[in-house]
């Protein structure tokens, strides 16, 4: 029998240089791996480790008492007046914004030095930050001299204090977030109408298709990943928001105005409860969860 011939030394040095190339490329990805771990992964674990202890600024911090402090969210409060004013401030905010961002989309998908000055200008309360959105419409809804009162004149309907009644409040306060959030929603729906073919415009022209059936049964459709995008994550800012309900009504009158997120805010740096605070940020990240999945899997349903 022949000795098997020796490997050649360019076979060699090629495969090492292929391992070497191999392990670069899985240390590169581990760095970044690594640094979502730290970021991401140990503040959860760590905010659930405080949500299962004692941890009121206290000499009893640090004893484990398990799930009390989830038992407690639903014993003393209100947590199911909170949840259902998120819901309401959540879902009725992400809807208006939709809408109004779909239809100054539509309004605006045109060329023209003017429609780019106007899309530049309505982005104007995007990129607010939160806490001068708030002044702003605190002196509009000034229930002395404010605009929304000064306006009601005009027709000799009497004035309001939008955020002093119950009644109002929240709805004060959605209508402040829709006019912060809608460019958002128009900037994605613009991009998005860029990208549809002309060729879909043609077609439905000659089948004599209107507007409003061009847009139901091609810009919809055609908008409908764009639409899911975009839905996800309004939806996270706006179940997790905080900036208006502290600057403006602090949570009130009473609980009107009380989310999920001030609700957090409220007992963990105001009452010195973290771990009440950590037990409700917890159950604020199942249920946004919950939701996303449910929303993600509905999304992937397309309809027939």
């Amino acid at each position: 029998m022949s000795a098997p011939a020796p490997e050649s030394p360019d076979l060699r040095v090629g495969g090492l240089r292929a391992d070497r190339r191999r392990w670069g490329g899985w240390a590169l990805a581990a760095i970044p791996a690594l640094v979502a771990a730290w970021l991401v992964v140990y503040p959860l674990g760590y905010n659930l480790w405080i949500s299962l202890h004692i941890n009121r600024l206290s000499p009893n911090d640090g004893a484990w008492v398990g799930l009390k402090n989830y038992v407690q969210l639903f014993e003393f409060g209100d947590l199911g007046g909170t949840l259902w004013t998120t819901l309401v401030w959540t879902v009725s905010g992400i809807l208006l914004q939709a809408v109004l961002g779909f239809i100054l989309a539509l309004a605006l998908d045109r060329p023209g030095r003017g429609i780019t000055l106007v899309r530049t200008l309505l982005l104007t309360p995007w990129v607010m930050p939160g806490v001068v959105v708030s002044a702003v419409w605190l002196g509009i809804y000034n229930p002395i001299g404010g605009l929304a009162n000064e306006v009601l004149s005009w027709f000799g309907v009497a004035g309001h204090d939008w955020l002093g009644d119950p009644n109002t409040a929240l709805w004060a306060l959605v209508l402040t977030n829709v006019w912060k959030a809608f460019p958002f929603w128009m900037l994605l729906l613009s991009a998005g109408l860029k990208a549809i073919p002309a060729e879909l415009y043609e077609a439905a022209s000659l089948d004599g298709a209107g507007y409003l059936r061009t847009v139901r049964h091609v810009v919809i459709p055609e908008l409908r990943n764009v639409i899911v995008l975009t839905t996800l994550l309004a939806f996270i800012w706006t179940f997790n928001y905080f900036d208006l309900s502290y600057a403006m009504t602090q949570g009130g009158p009473g609980t009107s105005t009380t989310t999920i997120a001030f609700d957090i805010y409220k007992t963990s740096f105001v009452y010195n409860r973290l771990d009440q605070g950590a037990a409700l940020s917890v159950l604020s990240f199942v249920l946004m969860a919950v939701a996303i999945g449910a929303y993600a899997f509905a999304s992937r349903r397309r309809p027939s």
